[in-house]
């Protein structure tokens, strides 16, 4: 098993030569007014300017060789779009849950970055490592970081609509006895019937591991988890695949008996979890996203100074570690802004981004509340997943035509050096 580590070190700038990077970015206290923009998309604006200087952040593009710095974004190397299930690009992000903060589950790090066909980014502080292993990443998909004892832990899929190359990741040999029934005949060979669906990360060796194999849950060789929802104690998953003319779903819900990070797919039997069936509904009615009004409190006061007429929907993690809850906000306005959020992160900080760049920053030690702008990208770009390290904010940035991704990476901000401005 492959693994590939790359390692920055954030180093001072002298403030002889910290000059203005020339990226606008709005720095204020926690005001803001709903306005349009001349084409008609939300803007969370008049706020009080400022600029960032380069000491306060830096730009990285991602390859298939890793992760590189560069000046900006539309300076990193012209690729071919692809679609975004089949492109280099982070997926999903999440801080460490503060409970497993200076515990040996996290290793060194504190948070982390799947990043889709290259593998996982992990963050302490300034310094970033990429784990990659191209048994699991070369040929699927990967998505959904959740944890499970302080571990980061998503799942493989494969686009049937995108993604033609035969053949899959394999696991080690999986129980025969397929769990739940009505799989449909799982082929039971390496390169299908025992496809790993979830793999974790452990940060202290490095390596990927599988833990649920598809054969696992009676899913056939055609089917494909599409998604599913952790909530700490089971997953609520949905599957699909193409019959003829027409594609067949399946909802079922299970749940291990044991810690998850302690699952192999060669040792589970139908006494390691319990499996049932579940509806559409079911799935919907975990998935669907809320209205903003019954958030918590701690995402409500984060951002209470948004208009209620301002349309946005928001994926915010509790800082438990289980799966992202969707929040809208219905509004007044044509079109919707998208934002990720994060809450209780060892580093003390409650913090959303918009995926225009404008961001809501909380120290949870005194409470104080801050609004800020990430610098502006070109048309074209938009800002994504989020996690804190430290003092380091990391988002995730793509370049995007329609459903097609073109290139990606993320920015380091440094919030120490931000928040001085403020």
């Amino acid at each position: 098993m492959g693994k590939n580590r790359y390692r920055l070190v954030a180093v001072a700038v002298s403030a002889a030569v910290l000059a203005v990077a020339g990226l606008a970015t709005s720095v204020a206290a926690v005001s803001c007014e709903n306005r349009k923009k001349a084409g008609g998309e939300n803007e969370i604006s008049d706020l009080q300017q400022v600029s960032f200087v380069k000491k306060s952040h830096k730009w990285f593009y991602l390859s298939q060789e890793g992760f590189h710095e560069t000046d900006l974004p539309q300076h990193a190397p012209q690729v071919l779009e692809q679609p975004w299930t089949e492109a280099i690009r982070i997926a999903s992000a999440a801080s460490l849950p503060a409970a497993f903060a200076g515990t040996d589950a996290g290793g060194n790090y504190s948070a982390y970055a799947l990043v889709n066909r290259l593998g996982m980014l992990a963050f302490s502080g300034s310094d970033i490592e990429l784990f990659s292993d191209t048994h699991y990443f070369s040929k699927l998909t990967a998505d959904s970081l959740v944890f499970s004892d302080g571990q980061p832990v998503f799942y493989l899929y494969k686009s049937t609509f995108f993604n033609s190359t035969n053949g899959s990741a394999t696991a080690e040999p999986a129980n025969a006895a397929a769990i739940g029934g009505g799989g449909g005949g799982s082929s039971g060979t390496d390169d299908d019937g025992e496809r790993p669906f979830l793999l974790d990360f452990n940060p202290r060796s490095g390596l990927f591991y599988p833990l649920v194999s598809y054969q696992n849950l009676g899913l056939s060789s055609d089917e494909e988890i599409i998604g599913f929802f952790w909530n700490g104690d089971s997953w609520t998953c949905a599957s699909k695949r193409r019959r003829e003319q027409q594609i067949e779903f399946k909802y079922f819900i299970w749940q291990p008996l044991m810690s998850l990070t302690d699952l192999n797919p060669a040792l589970l039997s139908s006494d390691s979890f319990i499996f049932k069936h579940a509806t559409e509904d079911d799935y919907k009615k975990i998935n669907m996203p809320l209205l903003f009004s019954s958030a918590p409190e701690q995402l409500k006061s984060l951002i209470s100074s948004i208009p209620s007429e301002f349309s946005f929907y928001v994926s915010w993690r509790d800082g438990s570690g289980n799966s992202p809850v969707n929040y809208y906000q219905a509004g007044n306005n044509s079109s919707t802004l998208n934002a990720k959020g994060l809450a209780q992160s060892d580093a003390g900080y409650d913090v959303i981004v918009f995926a225009d760049g404008t961001t809501y920053l909380r120290k949870t030690e005194t409470g104080s509340i801050a609004a800020f702008r990430l610098p502006l990208l070109q048309a074209g770009y938009s800002y994504g997943e989020i996690a804190v390290s430290g003092d380091c904010l990391i988002v995730a940035w793509e370049e995007n035509n329609f459903y097609k991704t073109k290139r990606s990476g993320f920015i380091q901000i440094d919030l120490s050096e931000v928040l001085k401005k403020i």
